[in-house]
């Protein structure tokens, strides 16, 4: 089926967790990915999974039944589900909310061998955050939509997941990504242009950007920009045109 693919990478995990406890690794990926979570219950996005420092969320297209109720399809005879397209919307959405939550949060400050109990001057009030050594985090976002593969494999330790092509590249639009944005394919580009929740704006020359917002009765009316960042060499792939998906306010 069709879906929208989301990656996300926490930018520079590798050294942070080299510098704090593993107690504060823990805590800091609980923080973030409990975020992401709620985010994606927000916006009706499936979490897939995490690999170390990493998340990948689906958006999968909506299905309704056509005698006017939101119940979804299952299988009654004579009843034909209707397909709502509005995955790459809630995927977009999905990741401007991401990116704005995750900005907000800032790095422990520590060491391998420290501690919130084992300085002196510690206190219930204290906190990792406050300490001049924090920095704000940062995160690279991918998106890309297309046929993908899901479902539930294997007898130990069973877990849902997606594959294919489409989940290739949406984690390829991440890696080749920048810290505190997010990078998307051409193709999501063109589902968010063409997405009869939304509408496209193109702006005059010179800067390539459009503006594409939720149309009146859509339910995801947050705005949001496009700008192209040009032909870009993916593994595997070749020269694929990307773009920038951004707040207004960026």
């Amino acid at each position: 089926d069709n879906a929208a693919v989301l990656f996300l990478d926490i930018v520079g995990f590798t050294t942070l967790s080299d510098q704090l406890s593993s107690t504060k690794v823990v805590q800091l990926l609980d923080t973030v990915f409990t975020t992401l979570d709620g985010v994606c219950k927000k916006h009706d996005v499936v979490k897939i999974k995490t690999i170390g420092d990493s998340y990948m969320a689906v958006a999968f297209p909506h299905y309704v039944r056509n005698d006017i109720t939101s119940a979804p399809h299952v299988g009654e005879e004579g009843v034909i589900p209707n397909e709502v397209r509005d995955e790459v919307w809630r995927a977009a959405n999905a990741a401007l909310d991401m990116l704005q939550a995750v900005s907000q949060m800032v790095s422990p400050a520590g060491s391998p061998d420290s501690s919130p109990d084992s300085s002196p001057d510690s206190s219930p009030d204290s906190s990792p955050d406050s300490s001049p050594e924090s920095s704000p985090l940062q995160v690279r976002i991918g998106l890309h939509c297309g046929p993908i593969t899901a479902g539930v494999i294997g007898t130990e330790r069973m877990q849902y997941d997606a594959w294919g092509d489409t989940v290739n590249i949406a984690s390829r639009m991440e890696s080749t990504g920048e810290p505190g944005k997010i990078h998307v394919s051409e193709a999501f580009t063109n589902a968010l242009k063409t997405s009869p929740h939304g509408r496209v704006t193109e702006t005059s020359p010179p800067g390539p950007l459009s503006s594409v917002r939720g149309g009146t009765s859509s339910p995801f009316p947050v705005p949001c920009s496009l700008r192209e960042r040009g032909a870009l060499e993916i593994k595997g792939k070749g020269l694929m045109t990307t773009y920038w998906l951004e707040s207004p306010l960026s």
